[in-house]
């Protein structure tokens, strides 16, 4: 059954600690989404900024970035980063990032957008820790789940069963009730969390949702 891992995408640093301290004591791991405002629009809050922050939570960074091996540089030194995801579409080799994050201790994934065609991660299938398809174009929280994306994940899990797969994007409720059917180990979600009420008593509620 999948887990679920609160994605907090911001550039307000109040925001960052609120939702961080929501989040403690309900999870372990939260995803940060780290945008340049070159591979997508929106810039979120640079590493200096984050690391004046202390938890105990695991961190993964999901870079939406044109140069992830640069900005890695910027994130290695804190103790939360437990894992590190590039865009598939940011380079031009990205075997030789997902050595490069290894290199650094991280587990290492690859996230795909909606576009990207599954023939694309043959050769990656089994070098990077995770494969995460968005759902979305990525960029923005509050975007509407890509329905192709079922189908999507169906497929190759077919061809790669023992490959963790991640999804991220538009997941509300009756996503997470669907994802939970294709054997998929991580779900990320944000602003179905974040724009609840009680952000921790929600998130509670969603986990309960996989296994109702």
């Amino acid at each position: 059954m999948p887990k679920i891992i609160p994605a907090i995408l911001t550039d307000n640093l109040e925001t960052f600690k609120t939702q961080i301290k929501q989040m403690e004591g309900a999870t372990d791991w939260v995803q940060i989404d780290v945008s340049d405002g070159i591979f997508v629009s929106q810039k979120t809050l640079a590493a200096e900024k984050i690391k004046t922050v202390i938890t105990n939570l695991k961190y993964e960074l999901h870079l939406m970035v044109a140069d992830p091996t640069t900005e890695i540089e910027k994130w290695y030194d804190l103790s939360n980063v437990k894992r590190i995801v590039f865009h598939y579409e940011a380079v031009k080799i990205p075997l030789a990032v997902v050595k490069h994050i290894e290199a650094y201790g991280f587990d290492a994934g690859v996230a795909v957008n909606p576009d990207t065609g599954l023939e694309n991660l043959e050769a990656l299938a089994y070098q990077a820790d995770l494969i995460l398809f968005m759902a979305v174009t990525p960029g923005k929280q509050g975007r509407k789940f890509i329905p192709d994306t079922f189908n999507k994940i169906k497929e190759f899990k077919i061809k790669h069963p023992n490959v963790p797969v991640a999804v991220d994007g538009g997941i509300h409720q009756e996503e997470i009730k669907q994802l939970a059917t294709l054997s998929v180990e991580y779900l990320d979600v944000g602003s179905e969390i974040f724009a609840h009420s009680n952000p921790r008593e929600h998130l509670k509620e969603l986990q309960h949702l996989i296994y109702a």
